[in-house]
C-alpha cells in the first residue's frame, strides 16, 4: 500500500505494530540444517575415522599382509583428509573442499577394496561388500553435490569392479565377475535413489518459498487492512479506531510508560474556512495541517490522531508537562509558517491552530487526558486563539 504523504516512517512503525501477527511472523521452516560447510567437515572426519577404525580389522584378517594395508590406510586417506580440513578451516574456496572430500571417499572406497585382494575367501568378498556398502552411503547421504557425487560414484564403482576383477594381478585372472558386475549395478542404484532423493527434496523446497510466499503476501494484505481500518482516509492520520488499540497497547505493555503527555489541537474557525472557500479547500487544509503536525513530532513514539473534524490528537510517550508544552507550541509555529490563507478572515490572514495541553501520570486513564486536555484547548479559543494553552 502506497502511503499517505502526511504519514511519516514513524506514524507507519506505529500501523506496523498494529496490525502484525506475532504468531504468523515467525517462519514456518523450524528444521535449522547446519550450513554446507560444518557438513564438508564433519564428512571429512567420519572418512578419516572410519580409515582408521578399520585397522584393528585388518590386523584380525590378514596376518602376514597387515603391514602393507597398514601402511597403505596410514598414506593415502589421512593425508587426503588433512588437507580437505585445511582447505575448509583456512580457505574460502568451498569448492576445493568438497572435491577433497570427494576424492576422500573415493579413496577410501578404493584403499578397502585392494587391502581386500591381500586376504583370502571369503574375507576378500566381505571387504569388497564393506566397501560397496560405504560408496553406496556416501553417493546417498553426503552432502555434495550431484555433479561431484556422480563423478566420485562412477569412479569407484568401475575402479572397485577393475580390481575385483582383476585381483590386482598381471595377467589378470578375470575372477569375480558377477561381485564386479554387482558393484557397478549397486553404484547405479545408489545413483538413481540420490537422484531421485534430490528431486524430492527440490520439491520440499519449493513448496516451502510457495507456502511461505504466500504466508508473506497474506500478511502483507492483513497489514494493509488494517492499515486501511485504523487510519483517516482523508489525512493520513490514525483514527479514534487506531486509539482504542493504543490504549489496549498501553495498558498491557510489559514496560509501561512513566506518563505521557497529551495535546489537542483544533483550527481556528474552520467553519467559517469551509462556508467561504467550499469543502474542497477545507479538505486540502486539513491534508496539509495534518501532513505539517505529523513532520514536528519528536520520533517513532509519538502519535497523530485525527480526533474530529478539524480536531486531532497528539500522545507524547515519557512527556512531562513542560515539554509537551515545548512540543505544542513548535506545532502551532509550524501551522503558522505554512501560511495557508484563510480567505474568510481577509486577504493577508493565515490559517492558525489552538492547543491544549496536558501531562498525564501513568495511573491517569488517556481518555481522562484527553478530557483534560480539551478543557486547556478550550482555554486557549477563549483567550485569543493560535496558542498553546495548559
Amino acid at each position: 500500500m502506497k502511503p499517505h504523504p502526511a504519514r511519516s516512517e514513524a506514524a507507519d512503525t506505529h500501523a506496523e505494530l498494529a496490525a502484525t501477527d506475532p504468531v504468523s511472523d515467525h517462519s514456518s521452516d523450524t528444521d535449522h540444517l547446519p550450513p554446507r560447510r560444518l557438513q564438508i567437515a564433519q564428512l571429512l572426519i567420519a572418512v578419516g575415522f572410519v580409515d582408521l577404525a578399520a585397522i584393528p580389522i585388518d590386523h584380525l584378517l590378514l596376518d602376514q599382509h597387515f603391514g602393507r594395508a597398514l601402511a597403505l590406510r596410514l598414506s593415502v586417506v589421512p593425508p587426503i583428509v588433512l588437507a580437505g580440513l585445511a582447505l575448509y578451516r583456512f580457505s574460502r574456496n568451498m569448492r576445493a573442499a568438497v572435491l577433497a572430500t570427494a576424492l576422500a571417499i573415493l579413496s577410501l572406497v578404493i584403499v578397502g577394496a585392494v587391502i581386500g585382494q591381500f586376504a583370502s575367501e571369503p574375507q576378500s568378498s566381505r571387504y569388497v561388500m564393506a566397501t560397496l556398502f560405504v560408496l553406496f552411503g556416501a553417493a546417498l547421504s553426503a552432502s555434495l553435490p550431484w555433479r561431484i557425487t556422480h563423478w566420485m560414484t562412477a569412479t569407484a564403482a568401475l575402479a572397485v569392479a577393475a580390481i575385483v576383477a582383476t585381483g590386482l594381478r598381471s595377467p589378470p585372472q578375470l575372477a569375480n565377475l558377477d561381485l564386479a558386475l554387482f558393484s557397478i549395478v549397486a553404484a547405479t542404484g545408489a545413483l538413481l535413489l540420490r537422484r531421485r532423493k534430490d528431486r524430492q527434496l527440490a520439491q520440499i523446497i519449493d513448496l516451502r518459498v510457495r507456502d511461505s510466499t504466500h504466508a508473506s503476501e497474506l500478511r502483507r494484505a492483513n497489514r494493509d487492512l488494517s492499515l486501511l481500518s485504523c487510519t483517516d482516509p482523508l489525512t493520513g492520520a490514525f483514527n479514534r479506531r487506531y486509539l482504542e488499540g493504543f490504549l489496549d497497547r498501553l495498558a498491557g505493555s510489559i514496560a509501561p510508560y512513566a506518563g505521557y503527555g497529551v495535546l489537542m489541537i483544533d483550527i481556528d474557525r474552520f467553519k467559517l474556512l469551509n462556508d467561504r472557500c467550499g469543502h474542497l479547500y477545507g479538505d486540502e487544509c486539513l491534508r496539509q495541517i495534518a501532513a505539517t503536525l505529523q513532520q514536528g513530532l519528536r520520533g517513532s513514539d509519538d502519535v497523530l490522531i485525527r480526533y474530529g473534524g478539524e480536531e486531532f490528537a497528539v500522545v507524547l510517550p515519557e512527556a512531562d508537562l513542560l515539554e509537551t508544552l515545548v512540543v505544542g507550541e513548535r506545532l502551532r509555529c509550524l501551522v503558522a509558517e505554512q501560511r495557508i490563507p484563510h480567505p474568510g478572515l481577509g486577504p493577508e490572514c493565515y490559517v492558525s491552530v489552538s492547543i491544549g495541553a496536558y501531562s498525564a501520570a501513568l495511573s491517569e486513564d488517556l481518555i481522562e487526558a484527553l478530557r483534560c486536555a480539551d478543557r486547556a484547548l478550550y482555554e486557549a479559543k477563549r483567550t485569543g486563539r493560535d496558542r498553546v494553552a495548559a
